[in-house]
């Protein structure tokens, strides 16, 4: 087993962006019959991130349909008027972005005050380090691996998010935290070893799980891989 990786499973999610957003309720039906985790959701406001994504009342209606986790990346400017609203829709887990929130500390609280699970995402150019000061307050962090809403235009994983991986999971285990380190952003099976072993403990796939012929045999196949490496 990797020193890096530690003995913490690793989970396998969706985004349903990716999904045919004609059929939401079958692909969230499908994605559970597959054998995920959990269902990873973008809100866009079309100002942080160049895109538009789920409204909250079309997470709401989804909600029923699936007992996975709802783990919900909130790119938008001042994201803390989308709190109280998700919850109310079902958001398991709410992560904001570090680079929208004047006040981390009290971004984390503020979700958390409402009983769900709050994190923080990361857009590929900003540091790791600024975490440092809530790294314990927070249940998740998301790293993103492309620019944020470029996957519909082809933009692919950058390979340099495993160096952020690796430089968080030090900064996590030497606050003795226990934090999902997640990682989304053009995340394929060829990418799953690597991320793996760096230390992350969550995968969120997009076209790396819909763009293929056999989702359940490719959730499976992934799910070997991370073996391989936690051995």
């Amino acid at each position: 087993m990797s020193p890096e990786s530690g003995a913490q499973p690793v989970r396998l999610g969706a985004a349903l962006f990716n999904g045919d957003h004609g059929h939401l309720a079958d692909e969230v039906r499908r994605l559970e019959a597959a054998g995920l985790d959990l269902i990873h959701l973008d809100v866009f406001d079309g100002y942080f991130v160049a895109d538009l994504g789920f409204p909250l009342r079309t997470i709401a209606a989804l909600r029923p349909l699936t007992k996975l986790p709802f783990e919900v990346h909130v790119g938008v400017r001042d994201p803390r008027r989308f709190i109280a609203p998700l919850v109310e829709a079902g958001a398991d887990l709410i992560l904001l972005h570090i680079e929208s929130v004047a006040m981390p500390y009290e971004a984390l609280f503020h979700v958390r005050q409402h009983n769900v699970c709050a994190g923080l995402a990361v857009t590929l150019g900003t540091p790791v380090s600024v975490l440092e000061p809530v790294i314990a307050d927070m249940d998740a962090v998301l790293l993103l691996s492309r620019v944020t809403g470029e996957g519909v235009r082809g933009a692919s994983f950058d390979g340099r998010v495993l160096a952020k991986v690796r430089s968080l999971r030090a900064l996590v285990d030497a606050a003795g935290a226990q934090v999902d380190i997640q990682v989304a952003g053009g995340v394929r099976a060829e990418h799953v070893a690597d991320l793996t072993a760096a230390g992350a403990t969550t995968l969120a796939m997009g076209g790396g799980i819909y763009r293929v012929p056999d989702m359940a045999q490719e959730v499976a196949h992934m799910r070997s891989l991370i073996t391989s490496v936690q051995r």
